[in-house]
């Protein structure tokens, strides 16, 4: 758990026990007050959501609140996971797109050796450069193949990360009031505290980076 939502559930934790505001919790822990609670409980096993779900629940918010936040936990944590997988397909994609143009380099720089061989080698040695000139020709296409693949996949992986994100956004929002209560000092304090409830960490998108031109074919 990070730094930030540790002192925030200390907070909180203030608040199920005395039933203050959350401003005047924050000032009191701030200050150097300890929870009658206890300091925010670090357990082996327990998520930061699992934990602000088991304090809510603690704090008297209702089962039908409780569903509706684990909901929204739940969408964000698949997000967050459809947008990794997106990422590490995306380094794939890359890393195959690089590869095949260096391939495609080599064959290239082969076809012309070959060619320039034909001015003065004897006929065995005009065959081995041909022979290898076909041979990086032919990786070079397996190499551009599986990057196209990979390319594919990558998109279909972002696609599938955009849509994850969309529908932790609509649970979110069907769920109800999603401020930060750092924002601004809330109207009641005790359990209804608990549903104003704390926005996970979006991972943001990385700019996909433009492709090279790719280079002709070899014939």
């Amino acid at each position: 758990m990070t730094d930030d939502k540790a002192h925030k559930t200390v907070i909180r934790a203030r608040m199920a026990q005395t039933g203050e505001p959350y401003m005047a919790a924050r000032r009191a822990v701030e200050a150097g007050e300890r929870s009658p609670a206890g300091p925010a409980r670090e357990e082996p096993g327990l998520s930061p959501a699992e934990l602000y779900l088991r304090d809510a629940e603690a704090a008297g918010v209702s089962p039908e609140d409780l569903d509706a936040m684990r909901v929204v936990f739940q969408a964000e944590d698949a997000a967050r996971s459809r947008r990794r997988a997106a990422e590490q397909a995306r380094a794939r994609a890359d890393q195959a797109e690089e590869e095949a143009s260096r391939a495609e380099e080599r064959a290239g720089h082969a076809q012309e050796a070959a060619e320039l061989a034909e001015e003065w080698a004897d006929e065995d040695e005009l065959q081995r450069a041909h022979q290898r000139a076909g041979e990086l020709e032919q990786a070079a296409e397996q190499a551009r193949e599986r990057a196209d693949q990979l390319e594919e996949a990558a998109e279909e992986a972002e696609e599938r990360a955009d849509e994850g994100q969309e529908l932790a956004d609509e649970a979110r929002h069907l769920a109800g009031n999603w401020d930060d209560p750092d924002d601004a000092e809330p109207a009641g304090h005790g359990r209804d505290e608990w549903l104003v409830m704390p926005r996970l960490p979006r991972l943001p998108r990385l700019p996909k980076p433009p492709r090279p031109p790719r280079p002709p074919r070899l014939r």
